[in-house]
């Protein structure tokens, strides 16, 4: 039977990994100081590692809808936090937005909320979402475990990436930039998050601190000329996350 298990999870995570298409999207980029970005979460999926995620709060997690599409059952998934390389916490329940659209990829952000809360420390801490409209050309960062050119990596990775203005975005995606979206990278391609960076932050400088102003969403490809990254805008949804924690918090 314990084999029979096994197999079956092991069949669930090959799945999974097979049907990411475009949509599970470091390339060019270094590796990260140990601890420097405290909220980035990794998602496994069956014990393999799947997604990336940003810590909210004590036992919230944002990440993008894609990457439940198939599996929404949070029995099969864990989160890992605070860890420089990949280790691993249960997840109580996964929400993803009501307005995800799986074929335009709109409104791609969920939340993952944890089994148990987070215990804040150096190396974990949330990170606070940004709320006002997204000012382009600005250079914000994106982290994460995924592939850079090869297999997936252990090591977290950063690039920092330029925010493009929309109708750049939408001549090289013909118009599939929707208004819950934006893209950033550069036109000559070679920096952009890749497979397993799905849900991750893109994070951004204030001055004083930084704010989770993006999560990977989709492209075509990794690193390629004028195809840049596309990314869940997070200004457009503060309400919705903040409406969700405050209610679980009250009930």
């Amino acid at each position: 039977r314990r084999r029979r298990m096994k197999s079956q999870i092991f069949i669930l995570s090959l799945f999974y990994i097979i049907t990411q298409e475009e949509e599970s999207r470091i390339i060019g980029g270094q590796e990260a100081i140990p601890f420097s970005w405290p909220w980035q979460a990794s998602l496994s999926f069956a014990s393999m590692p799947a997604c990336g995620g940003a810590i909210i709060s004590p036992q919230w997690v944002v990440s993008a809808a894609h990457c439940f599409k198939r599996f929404k059952k949070a029995s099969y998934w864990t989160v890992v936090a605070g860890k420089h390389d990949i280790d691993m916490m249960g997840v109580a329940a996964i929400l993803p937005h009501h307005g995800y659209n799986s074929r335009t990829k709109e409104n791609d952000i969920a939340l993952v909320k944890l089994q148990q809360p987070l215990a804040f420390s150096r190396s974990v801490r949330p990170i606070t979402i940004w709320t006002s409209a997204l000012p382009v050309f600005r250079e914000c960062t994106i982290t994460g475990w995924g592939s850079t050119h090869g297999p997936r990596i252990n090591r977290l990775q950063e690039v920092n990436v330029t925010v493009l203005p929309p109708d750049v975005c939408n001549r090289y995606y013909t118009g599939r930039i929707r208004s819950s979206m934006f893209c950033a990278g550069n036109e000559k391609g070679g920096v952009d998050a890749c497979q397993g960076d799905s849900g991750g932050p893109l994070s951004c400088y204030t001055g004083n601190k930084f704010e989770l102003a993006g999560l990977v969403s989709w492209g075509v490809g990794c690193g390629r000329k004028k195809r840049p990254g596309v990314y869940t805008k997070l200004d457009i949804h503060a309400q919705w996350l903040t409406k969700i924690i405050k209610n679980s918090i009250i009930h």
